[in-house]
C-alpha cells in the first residue's frame, strides 16, 4: 500500500518552534555554565566561544532539521547574544573597560576571531545541506 501523506511530519513552522526551544535550552544552559566558569574558578577561555557556536549549531540542525536560511540566523543570534552575556558578566557589567579591552593589544584580535569564528561555526552548522 502506498503511503501518499505523511501526517506524523511536523511542519515547518513546528520544526521552527522546536529548534528555538531546543537552540534557547542550550544557549542558557551553555551561557550559565561560562559564568560559572568565569566568576567561581576565575577561568575565561574565549576559545570557547568555538565550541558553544558548534554547540548551538548542531542543536539546532539536530532538533530542527531545517533547510531555511531562518535556522542558521537563529543559532548565529542565539550564538551572539551567549558571547555579548558572557563578556558582559566576564568584565562585571563595565561597558567602558569591555570596549576598551579590544583596543589593548594583538591578543584581542584572536579574541575577536575566536568571537567571529563562534557565530561563523553556529551559521554554518544550524541547517541541514
Amino acid at each position: 500500500m502506498l503511503k501518499v501523506f505523511n501526517k506524523p511530519a511536523l511542519t515547518r513552522r513546528q520544526r521552527f518552534t522546536k529548534a528555538i526551544l531546543s537552540g534557547s535550552l542550550f544557549t542558557l544552559l551553555a551561557t550559565v555554565l561560562n559564568i560559572v566558569l568565569i566568576k567561581v574558578f576565575h577561568l575565561y577561555f574565549v576559545i570557547l566561544y568555538l565550541a558553544i557556536g558548534l554547540g548551538v549549531g548542531y542543536v539546532i540542525q539536530h532538533f530542527g532539521k531545517g533547510v531555511q536560511v531562518q535556522f542558521s540566523i537563529l543559532a548565529a543570534g542565539l550564538t551572539a547574544v551567549c558571547i555579548i552575556i558572557c563578556d558582559l558578566v566576564a568584565y562585571d557589567f563595565n561597558l567602558f573597560s569591555l570596549l576598551s579591552s579590544f583596543t589593548d593589544s594583538y591578543n584581542t584580535l584572536f579574541a575577536l576571531g575566536y568571537r567571529i569564528a563562534g557565530v561563523y561555526l553556529a551559521y554554518s552548522n544550524a541547517r541541514v545541506v
